[in-house]
């Protein structure tokens, strides 16, 4: 009867994590790898300022802002059915760590959780996950782990890629001195898979996720109830019941045994046989089979066919069926790992690590050096051939490795003095080819032409010249294609790697001579334009890398697109730490058979150099001096040599001074102007030419001895020219640590600032003046010319013969210019003269004319007020005949309203007077009535009365009607008075 079936375990939280591509540290949590794609779908938004100070409820999964004690979450990395792993930030030290929390509560779960705690906190290494702390919130127990940030293993062999052997062993040889700590620990891991084996970004390599492991020292620790060992007889083969295989079930097995099991070892299917450290070493050799072969031995067996595996009558596959390619060496310690009886495979991971090491394309043998020589590299740079005595840069090396690897542009950047070309020469350079693959390497500097440098790279390899004219001919052709077509130095070097079936880096070293030696702008960007457009892509076989000092990052921006492509791919170098230091003060003796003397003086060397700029090449002079005073007899760099050079900060500049001291009066001076002439004004290193050189003297022998003086003294560095003539070599200072630590060099520079920038300008302007035919058209003019005229009266600088007839150019064009402004000059003010004099003969009568115009302005002046009297009485006039008009219009107008008025009036009056005449008839006529009345009266007595009395009423009608009449006149009497004062008598008259 099979044992009680047991919890998943701990190995397989997470097992559909969710990874980015470049943050993978959910697999270096034991949460697998290729289990599920998507970035950062399980991120939950609080909606708030990252919910701070909100506490975390156990039994709920933990969103961004919540704190698990002074933990604050940041994200979700994976989660799987067990728990899941967040990124989160540790609030008191401000670092960004892993947190690992068990969300299924059972009791056996948790005590593998403690013990993958336990197991990792006791093994201390550089290539072991580090934990920080274990905790538990309620009955939820975390873990607190370092945030890494790379891919695992799986990622680089999947799809059956298979590494070069050198590779193989580059990535296997740190987990196994990871196996030895925890072996010496008394713990196996038994879950040691590609899955578990991380790449970081920074090129370190971590063994992870000690779920399942197993404390096999009798002096460990051990839990109650821990695992059982599968010698206990609890299960035999047959009753192994296989859940299946991969990154999700896989991982366990019914009972007690656990593991996955395309990595397990024959004893871990329980056929009886104890669990050791040999059960790592199996684990080891099965993945270095998976890396060699780019498949498992078994394939393509899966699931319960993997039951093979325990049947130790049937030996696993040997390596060399599945890939005869594979060195015979290497390929028998695999099959020897891979023995099924343990018993035969390696006795511990120190011992399988003694027999994989020799293997390795390391430089551990030390090198046989010849008579005197020094294996320390003094102020030279390191090159490829010194990578066996290049120390202190094991970790920078690897993150470069794996830079390279992922980026087609990397820019190697640090301050002055960091080592950065030591670096790339033997540091990057080896180790790229030690990994494997082909890698070809082309080096460079931009120099004052960097298209032509480029040129003579592509030229070789697109040609077939025969003679030194035709080659200078096709560089020349080549440069002028390479300013046209920025795509033909990727198209030249891909054409090479395809052809060679290699890879190819292009190193640019220098890479700040393009802006301290190249003025034109646009054959910069054309530089620049090339370079990118040859590493365009990370799947081309071409790499780019460039050293650049620091302080020249910001021109590169001149360059959108480059400088987008370098800032993908900066790697910053800093000065190396103590250790570094320590390593490369240290191990060149060692390897040569020496040591140093004292302890004390050791660290006093390094406590200088730990705060000492340049410390590198300071390093490397100091120790070369002290190697040169050595105690050849007790094999030993002493302490008395190290004091009588004056230590670090004295060895340096203690052997200028002593070098120029040597020289005579005449070649000390010569000696000043040649390192003049050897730095830019931005102080950094300048190639300069022996022919250049040869200009600043009339003595070329003396300037030649001097020259080959100061490079027997390491202080200049000479580079013979493609012809073989003397004229044609370059020569530059040693190392850029000569202008920050030899006193007597910055004094020269201090003094000579202002006239380092003017004569590098006119070293620029003199070559092109000269190479375009020495047109007047390039002669400095204005303030350039004025400078140059203050220049040559202050300073007694020599200068190439070239620069003196520019300036002599100069300076008589500017003095012509002179001339004919003192010319111009003269002739203007004698031309004043006489206007002047003229002026004084005319202004007398100047004078009587303005006095004449005065009067006659005052004349014209009373004209002008009379006439503006004049003007004003006209107007007043004006005035008063408009008015007029205006009041003689409304009088019509008021006229024609009386003459209508009055019109009415006469025609009334005209009616009644015509009534007054008809009453004055009647009265006529009644008055003759009353006297032939009278008449008839008197006639006719008895009628008389009557008609007395007819008479007296007519006649008293009549006296009424005059009355009226003389009313009616007396009344149009007074009408027409009235109008008369209204309209004046004139007027009444013209109306009748």
């Amino acid at each position: 009867m099979a044992p009680a079936a047991a919890p998943p375990t701990v190995a397989g939280i997470g097992k559909r994590a969710k990874r980015d591509s470049v943050e993978a540290s959910s697999a270096a949590l034991g949460l697998g790898a290729g289990d599920g794609a998507g970035g950062d779908s399980g991120l939950l938004d609080t909606g708030g300022p990252s919910g701070a100070g909100l506490a975390w409820v156990p039994g709920q999964p933990p969103v961004p802002g919540v704190r698990i004690a002074h933990y604050e979450i940041i994200r979700e990395l994976g989660a799987g059915g067990m728990g899941a792993v967040y990124l989160a930030r540790d609030l008191k030290l401000g670092r960004r760590v892993a947190l690992k929390i068990l969300s299924v509560q059972h009791p056996e779960l948790t005590r593998r959780f403690l013990i993958e705690a336990r197991a990792t906190a006791r093994c201390h290494h550089d290539n072991i996950v580090i934990i920080y702390e274990v905790g538990q919130v309620g009955d939820q127990p975390y873990m607190v782990l370092e945030y890494l940030k790379g891919h695992v293993l799986t990622d680089l062999i999947s799809k059956g890629r298979r590494l070069p052997p050198a590779r193989a062993l580059e990535l296997m040889l740190p987990v196994l001195r990871a196996l030895i700590v925890a072996h010496e620990q008394g713990i196996v891991h038994r879950d040691l898979k590609p899955d578990n084996i991380f790449l970081t970004d920074a090129g370190g390599i971590k063994v992870l996720d000690f779920g399942i492991a197993k404390v096999h020292d009798r002096s460990a620790a051990r839990e109650p109830g821990a695992v059982a060992q599968a010698s206990s007889g609890a299960i035999s083969l047959p009753e192994i019941n296989l859940l299946g295989e991969g990154t999700d079930a896989g991982n366990t097995m019914a009972g007690v045994i656990m593991g996955t099991m395309k990595y397990m070892a024959p004893e871990q299917w329980g056929i009886g046989v104890d669990i050791d450290h040999r059960t790592d070493v199996w684990a080891v050799g099965l993945i270095l089979f998976r890396m060699l072969a780019g498949r498992h031995p078994l394939y393509p067996m899966t699931g319960n066919q993997l039951v093979v595996t325990a049947m130790l009558d049937q030996p696993m596959p040997r390596l060399r069926e599945a890939a005869p390619d594979v060195p015979g060496a290497l390929a028998d310690v695999v099959d020897r790992c891979l023995r099924k009886v343990k018993e035969e495979r390696f006795a511990s991971a120190r011992e399988l690590l003694r027999a994989l090491e020799p293997l390795a394309p390391t430089r551990t043998s030390a090198r046989v050096l010849e008579g005197d020589q020094s294996p320390y590299a003094g102020l030279a740079s390191f090159q490829e051939n010194d990578a066996d005595r290049f120390f202190g840069r094991s970790r920078e090396i690897a993150a470069a490795v794996a830079r390279v690897r992922e980026r087609p542009v990397v820019a190697v950047t640090g301050p002055s003095g960091v080592g950065k070309s030591s670096f790339v020469r033997a540091g990057l350079f080896p180790a790229l080819k030690g990994g494997g693959e082909t890698w070809e390497t082309i080096v460079l500097r931009p120099g004052r032409n960097p298209l032509a440098a480029l040129a003579a790279i592509t030229a070789p390899l697109v040609g077939t010249s025969n003679t030194l004219t035709d080659d200078l001919s096709a560089q020349t052709a080549e440069a002028k294609k390479l300013a046209a077509e920025p795509g033909h130095l990727g198209m030249v070097l891909r054409s090479r790697a395809r052809r060679e079936k290699s890879k190819i880096v292009l190193f640019v070293d220098q890479f700040e001579e393009l802006y301290t030696l190249v003025p034109d702008a646009a054959e910069r960007r054309a530089f620049t334009a090339a370079l990118g457009a040859a590493a365009d892509d990370p799947s081309a076989p071409v790499r780019v890398v460039l050293s650049l000092r620091s302080d020249f990052l910001d021109r590169v921006a001149e360059d959108p697109a480059f400088v987008a492509e370098v800032s993908a791919g900066l790697f910053l170098l800093a000065n190396p730490g103590r250790d570094g230091l320590r390593d490369a003060l240290v191990q060149p003796a060692e390897m040569a058979g020496y040591q140093l003397e004292s302890p004390a003086m050791v660290d006093d060397m390094l406590a200088y150099l730990e705060t000492t700029p340049g410390a590198l090449p300071l390093l490397q002079f100091a120790a070369s001096r002290l190697w040169e005073r050595r105690d050849v007899g007790r094999k030993l760099l002493t302490s008395e040599a190290y004091q009588a050079m004056g230590g670090i900060a004295g060895a340096l500049a203690t052997h200028a001074d002593a070098t120029l001291a040597e020289l005579p009066a005449s070649s000390q001076a010569l000696a000043r102007t040649v390192f003049m002439r050897l730095i830019t004004p931005e102080r950094t290193r300048a190639v300069v030419s022996m022919a250049e050189l040869f200009e600043l003297t009339t003595d070329r022998g003396e300037l030649q001895r001097l020259v080959d003086q100061l490079v027997a003294a390491r202080l200049l560095v000479s580079q013979t020219g493609a012809d073989g003539k003397a004229g044609g070599a370059t020569i530059e200072i040693v190392h850029e640590s000569l202008v920050h630590s030899w006193p007597a060099l910055r004094r020269w520079l201090d003094e000579n600032q202002e006239d380092a920038a003017f004569i590098d300008q006119l070293r620029v302007a003199a070559k092109q003046w000269v190479s375009r035919g020495r047109p007047s058209g390039l002669l400095w003019r204005g303030d350039a010319a004025e400078e140059a005229r203050r220049f040559v009266r202050r300073s007694r600088a020599p200068l190439a013969e070239t620069e003196r007839a520019y300036l002599a150019e100069v300076v008589a064009l500017a003095s012509a210019a002179e001339r004919r402004r003192r010319t111009i000059t003269i002739g203007v003010v004698s031309a004043l003269t006489v206007l002047l004099l003229l002026a004084v003969a005319g202004l007398v009568k100047i004078r009587g004319s303005e006095q004449k115009a005065g009067e006659e302005a005052k004349t014209a002046r009373r004209a002008e007020s009379a006439a503006r009297l004049a003007l004003q009485q006209r107007e007043e006039e004006e005035r008063q005949r408009k008015s007029a008009e205006q009041a003689t219009t409304k009088a019509v107008e008021k006229t024609q309203v009386v003459q209508g008025q009055l019109d009415q009036t006469y025609e009334q009056l005209r009616q009644k007077a015509s009534a007054l005449e008809l009453a004055l008839i009647e009265a006529t006529e009644a008055n003759g009535k009353a006297v032939a009345a009278q008449a008839t009266a008197e006639a006719n007595a008895t009628k008389a009365k009557a008609a007395q009395e007819a008479a007296e009423a007519a006649q008293g009608e009549a006296k009424r009607a005059q009355a009226e009449a003389e009313r009616l006149y007396n009344s149009e009497k007074d009408r027409r008075k009235k109008l008369e004062e209204q309209l004046g008598s004139p007027m009444v008259d013209t109306l009748k």
